[in-house]
């Protein structure tokens, strides 16, 4: 909803906002600060092809967690019969390998070393790429989920997945997920304000659709032991509910399902229910789960994250907005003070420029909430990924 302001303090809050806005300093933070931190790890190696990707951050606060990156190290991927690629760092803490580098083969071995700028040298223990386990079918079905409050369900819909039969009698199943959504403005832009002069504004639609990511980080875990035949149906994912506009219109799910060995399997099975609770690999954890990564010359010391190494099997699923549920997500409306701000555009400061006006059923101009005629202002782009079906 659009807050109702009057007409002369309409202006001086967006000045307010946008001069808190500008007091917010980038943070580049110090790896050597007060308190105990710890090396984490965050990377794998696949049969899919490359580049692959290792994060290299230090621990953060469990009460703030974020990726603080830990640049200038020196990583390389080995594999068992002597090949290995060093990685770029394409951004602080990121490393990748390259385009047409190394590329992850079923039954070899690989492992990861590690050579920080302080001269320590870390390491994991060469893993075994797996026959991936392949996926028959992920799909969704609508769901109502009752909560506390009787008259306020959640509605949405439930992700699952089936897998194909598995070669071998015991699995185990890591599922990583990442989600994008289709999403539109309420209104469409007639009008742009800027440089104190009003034009109309060339194409309407060109900011009312956007592509915004579902920042999905739970993990999923799953074996096959005991179970006969082999495979598993119907494993619950993600569940998204219809409180944003993520389902508003079209949403993607990609999902990676890993063939892991056991102790890595007993890794991501207890990190699931860490990150559950507090929601970031990257945190201090109440007990440090410690991964498979080691420094040589000092086996005690924590680190943190894992270098896995799996078999990887991929599909993805479309889904358009359900028919069959009620919607929750904040729709937005005109009122007094959005045809105050358009009558009152004069008095615009330069640092809110450009500014979008739309029109009611009346052609009554009126410049709401940016949010409500950019899309981009709800973190999305305009930019249609290569993979998106409509």
């Amino acid at each position: 909803m659009i807050l109702k302001v009057n007409k002369l303090n309409f202006f001086l809050m967006l000045i307010i906002w946008i001069a808190l806005g500008a007091c917010i300093e980038k943070f580049n933070p110090n790896i050597m600060r007060e308190g105990k931190t710890y090396l984490v790890v965050d990377g794998s190696i696949s049969n899919k092809g490359g580049p692959y990707e290792v994060k290299l951050s230090v621990s953060s606060p469990i009460q703030s967690p974020e990726f603080i990156p830990y640049p200038n190290a020196r990583l390389t991927i080995i594999e068992e019969n002597g090949l290995s690629e060093t990685l770029t760092e394409t951004a602080p803490g990121i490393y990748t390998t390259s385009e047409n580098g190394m590329q992850g083969i079923i039954g070899r071995k690989y492992k990861l070393i590690i050579n920080t700028p302080d001269e320590k040298e870390y390491e994991s223990a060469y893993q075994l790429l797996r026959e991936p386990v392949e996926i028959e079918r992920v799909y969704a079905e609508s769901r109502i989920i009752q909560t506390e409050n009787d008259y306020y369900p959640d509605y949405g819909v439930q992700f699952y997945v089936d897998t194909e039969l598995a070669e071998s009698d015991t699995n185990y199943l890591l599922w990583q997920l990442y989600g994008t959504y289709k999403y539109q403005t309420d209104f469409l832009i007639r009008f742009i304000y800027d440089n104190h002069q009003l034009d109309v504004f060339p194409r309407s639609d060109s900011l009312q659709t956007c592509y915004g990511k579902d920042n999905i980080s739970s993990l999923f875990t799953m074996d096959t032991e005991g179970l006969v035949p082999p495979r598993i149906d119907r494993f619950p994912l993600n569940f998204v509910n219809t409180t944003t506009r993520k389902l508003s219109m079209r949403y993607s799910l990609l999902a990676k399902q890993m063939t892991l060995n056991k102790e890595s399997f007993m890794f991501y099975s207890e990190l699931k229910d860490i990150v559950g609770q507090h929601g970031s690999l990257y945190s201090q954890q109440p007990y440090q789960l410690r991964g498979n990564v080691f420094n040589k010359a000092n086996p005690d010391e924590v680190v943190l994250g894992y270098f896995l190494v799996c078999g990887e099997a991929e599909q993805r699923v479309f889904i358009d907005r359900p028919a069959d549920l009620l919607f929750h997500y904040d729709i937005c409306t005109l009122n007094e003070a959005d045809y105050w701000a358009y009558a009152e555009l004069y008095l615009s400061v330069p640092a809110l420029w450009p500014l979008y006006v739309t029109t009611d059923g009346n052609q009554g101009r009126a410049v709401p909430n940016q949010d409500c005629v950019d899309c981009r202002r709800m973190g999305g782009t305009v930019v249609k990924p290569d993979y998106w079906e409509d």
